[in-house]
């Protein structure tokens, strides 16, 4: 046995260093000793409570939308799209027929619905984290999205977690009918390590997209961005359209928000640092909605923020709401009227799980019996069902035939001239010049587009060539830059650049150089 005291040895850029094993062990137990703290100790469940009541009415927002076409998206009946189909392997998950699709169905939109309340809380997560990325997968096209596959995890973590403990109807029914107990202070703790699991969900899906953004050019630039305001793929977006004419703007925006995502893991742990983070991350997610059109996915996170709360602030939150009720002077009329009548003190959980099952099955067949009554394609009615329609030659062609050339003005995005570049973007935007300044001539194309030989050539106000300058474009790039320096052998007037591809005239950009002709110059 080594002696107490006697040092482990190190090397340190090549010389020795002694470290005593007492200092290792201390270190040691430090470490574990956060480590037990920060996963292992418990709390009241606050944080998860308030993600367990925001985080179903999210994912209804998609889920209700989609229940009139269960049948075509998820069932043998209609056309749907698993997941494994696409990468040619065998059927992971049963396709099922159309009734029994809808009564699935119905059985997840009301779990989530139990969810949101707390009522059979884990049961009811444990059914909607089945049900919900089992309809995702049917349908790879349409409902597998980031915010269908971020709210199945989050749907696990809550049903690993005593989510219904505080705030929900299981509570509710636990305080009044446990007559040994009656004190409405009974608040069960629990272990915190599904908080901080969750914590740690955001906190790495914000630096996992880090990582892919900064293996994409296109967003560094603007570009992409652009590209996305400028498109409603999403939902419309009131400022998308207003912010693209300002691409300096969208490039300073890029890095501030990489730059975020990579340091939130490290930073929303810190007292310091927490309440910033979390700042910019809603200022950022408001944003996606006005600039990009996105509903469901910052709800979502928004939402997911709530895990955040630490069981202080929620307490005092609760305090102040209290004291706000009551300054108001509502408090009591808010208890008498609406106020819920308390089971007694015989009451049973099971007669809650009866109760549950009895919801389910009952949404279930409703389900089905509205779902054959609305018979939309007419299988029941006495005609039979509904013929499908014959489509006219001429749309037939148009799909089945070759499709067509893109044109050169439809790969042609942006013709702009400036002085100044930021991030590849130009920063600012000019048409009046004189001797001595360069003039930066950017041109943008569409993606995609193929490799290109670009002009930008200089017309006096005649329209006669004065200098012709091109570039070869190749496909990945979306950007093409080109200098003009106006020294003293251009005379002063108007000039345009021209942008010209293929042969083809595109557009042109009229500027005008200011100044005294070089003779008056020189004979001063």
């Amino acid at each position: 046995m080594r002696p107490v005291g006697f040092g482990c040895d190190l090397w340190v850029w090549g010389e020795p260093l002694t470290v005593p094993i007492e200092l290792i062990v201390a270190m040691t137990r430090r470490f574990m000793t956060r480590w037990n703290t920060f996963f292992f100790s418990e709390e009241v469940p606050y944080g998860m409570a308030l993600v367990r009541f925001v985080l179903p009415l999210v994912l209804l927002f998609g889920v209700l939308r989609r229940w009139g076409f269960v049948r075509e998206l998820y069932s043998l009946d209609g056309s749907p799209t698993p997941l494994w189909v696409g990468y040619g392997a065998s059927p992971l998950l049963p396709e099922v027929a159309a009734p029994l699709a809808v009564a699935l169905f119905a059985v997840l939109t009301v779990s989530l619905m139990a969810v949101s309340v707390g009522w059979r809380t884990r049961l009811s997560l444990i059914v909607a984290c089945v049900l919900y990325p089992y309809f995702g997968i049917l349908d790879a096209v349409g409902t597998l999205t980031k915010y269908t596959v971020i709210g199945s995890h989050v749907l696990l973590l809550l049903a690993l977690s005593d989510s219904g403990a505080v705030w929900s109807a299981d509570e509710w029914f636990r305080r009044r009918s446990d007559a040994r107990n009656p004190s409405p202070a009974g608040l069960r703790k629990s272990p915190v390590w599904p908080r901080r699991l969750l914590q740690l969900l955001v906190g790495l899906i914000y630096l996992g997209a880090a990582f892919t953004k900064m293996h994409t050019p296109a967003y560094f630039s603007g570009d992409q961005l652009t590209f996305w305001m400028l498109a409603d793929m999403n939902f419309e977006n009131p400022l998308g359209g207003i912010m693209s004419f300002y691409p300096p703007l969208l490039t300073i925006m890029a890095y501030v928000t990489i730059i975020w995502e990579v340091l939130f893991v490290f930073l929303v742990f810190s007292p310091v640092w927490r309440l910033p983070a979390l700042a910019i991350g809603v200022v950022f997610h408001i944003l996606t909605y006005f600039t990009l059109g996105l509903i469901v996915f910052p709800l979502l996170f928004l939402g997911l923020y709530f895990v955040f709360v630490e069981p202080s602030e929620a307490e005092r939150a609760a305090v102040l709401v209290k004291r706000t009720i009551a300054r108001w002077g509502i408090a009591g009329q808010r208890q008498t009227r609406w106020s819920l009548p308390a089971p007694s003190a015989s009451f049973r959980p099971a007669y809650s799980l009866a109760a549950w099952g009895l919801l389910m099955a009952t949404a279930a067949v409703a389900s089905v019996e509205i779902e054959h009554r609305r018979d939309v394609y007419g299988e029941h009615s006495a005609n039979g069902p509904l013929p499908l329609k014959t489509i006219g030659p001429k749309l037939v062609k148009e799909m089945l035939g070759p499709s067509r050339p893109l044109r050169p003005q439809d790969m042609y995005f942006a013709f702009d001239v400036g002085t100044k570049t930021l991030g590849g973007q130009l920063s600012d935007s000019c048409d009046t010049f004189t001797h001595g300044e360069r003039a930066i001539v950017q041109c943008s194309l569409q993606p995609p587009h193929p490799d290109m030989w670009v002009e930008a050539n200089l017309h006096d106000a005649d329209d006669h060539l004065i200098k012709r300058i091109g570039s070869v474009v190749p496909r990945e790039d979306l950007r093409a830059e080109f200098y003009y320096l106006f020294d003293e052998s251009f005379l002063p007037g108007e000039y345009d650049f021209v942008l010209r591809f293929d042969g083809v005239e595109l557009t042109r950009r009229r500027v005008t150089l200011e100044g005294q002709t070089p003779a008056l110059t020189a004979s001063r």
